[in-house]
């Protein structure tokens, strides 16, 4: 019966108008045949919200493969993503989201790992004897994005539904432990095991950073004796472009004062003001790497970084490198955008609200200060990133895969 349904829903006719039915009617469809689709004991399939092969699904799924675990592979991408299937490494299937092919693969998967709700905006619902891993996207994030702080209410369902399908969430802190528990992950299994995506942060393989480094210098065409500061602010839900207003001039300057050396600065925009951005026009000598795949990479490379209220900042913070703080609109921003679990000035960076004050922070940064503060916050959150988090979750992999 398993074969026979299977067959009818895949082959000749019916496959091709399947193929062709937009989201809703085709899932109303496959309804029909998932009960019948067998899982397959060894898949993993990673939902990654990017469509990209980047964040902790990169990291867990490329241990994966350095370990050489019996599994079955695939990744969900977009049908425009800047990384297609010739970007992923050897081994892994690719399938384009919201296709026949990326439910049926689904269907039969053991394993799904998830960054972001992505399961349940698809509008998956997990089938008996299947697992899913939420390893999220972000770590000591200063921006709430539980019931009390979100004001989008689809998101706010899809994540008490992905909550309810979770099996294990992946922590890196006593603050996150919290923050899942808060709202929408009450009851699911936490794994303390660090970030997989933050592993890198920790490499001493000079090898790895040199080969990152040239790949990132020859891409954009930056001279191999320049210093790196990025800045790379988060978005605001009005598509407000202001924060990427910035003397970079002069705070190229500054770092130069300070640090010494020629520094020249990368400009990340999130990907979310990627439709407000399209006539936006950086200054010569300003390189703008949204493009660039994978945000730890660019984190191991550069020198200096300066953000508002990403999470990333929290991460990079893991290298002690110097970084800063610059908002002017957090009253704003605080009120009617995203709450923050603190202000700004908890944060071991130096905070600044206005131009002047940012340039005066990096003309008078003291690393011994710096560096003691960042051993103090990760201390007070309860961070164990360390890294080696991609091989105690490959090891869990390892177990429900039953290798």
């Amino acid at each position: 019966m398993y074969t026979f349904l299977v067959a009818v829903f895949e082959q000749g006719f019916f496959a091709t108008i399947i193929k062709n039915l937009d989201k809703g009617v085709k899932w109303l469809v496959l309804r029909i045949v998932r009960p019948f689709v067998k899982i397959d004991p060894k898949k993993i399939m990673f939902i990654n919200f990017t469509g990209n092969y980047d964040c902790n699904p990169k990291y867990i799924c490329q241990q994966v493969l350095d370990e050489k675990i019996d599994a079955h592979i695939v990744w969900s991408i977009y049908k425009n993503t800047r990384t297609g299937p010739q970007f992923f490494p050897r081994g892994v299937k690719c399938v384009i989201r919201n296709t026949y092919n990326f439910y049926r693969e689904m269907m039969s998967a053991h394993i799904i790992v998830d960054n972001g709700i992505g399961t349940s905006f698809v509008g998956y619902p997990k089938k008996r004897g299947q697992i899913l891993i939420e390893t999220w996207h972000g770590s000591l994030g200063i921006k709430k994005f539980g019931v009390d702080s979100n004001r989008d209410k689809k998101w706010i369902r899809m994540a008490y539904r992905e909550g309810r399908m979770t099996d294990y969430i992946i922590s890196n802190s006593d603050m996150e432990d919290d923050i899942y528990r808060e709202d929408f992950w009450k009851k699911t299994t936490i794994w303390k095991y660090g970030h997989a995506r933050n592993d890198i942060l920790f490499t001493e393989d000079q090898a790895r950073l040199g080969a990152i480094r040239r790949e990132l210098f020859d891409a954009y065409e930056i001279p191999m004796n320049a210093q790196l500061c990025m800045y790379a602010p988060t978005f605001r839900d009005d598509g407000d472009l202001s924060p990427y207003t910035i003397d970079y001039a002069r705070l190229s300057d500054a770092l130069t004062e300070r640090f010494g050396g020629k520094w020249v600065i990368l400009t990340r925009f999130h990907s979310r003001t990627k439709k407000y951005i399209k006539s936006y026009t950086l200054p010569k000598n300003v390189y703008n790497v949204s493009g660039y795949p994978d945000i730890q990479e660019l984190m191991v490379v550069i020198d200096a970084g300066i953000t508002d209220y990403s999470s990333w900042i929290c991460e990079y913070m893991l290298r002690r490198k110097p970084g800063f703080t610059f908002a002017t609109d957090v009253q704003n921003y605080a009120n009617h955008q995203r709450e923050l679990f603190f202000p700004l000035s908890a944060l071991p960076f130096p905070t600044a609200a206005d131009e002047d004050t940012l340039i005066s922070n990096i003309l008078s940064f003291d690393n011994e200060q710096y560096v003691a503060e960042c051993d103090a916050f990760l201390k007070e959150k309860g961070s164990i990133d360390d890294g080696h988090a991609a091989e105690r979750i490959a090891n869990e992999i390892r177990v429900l895969l039953g290798k």
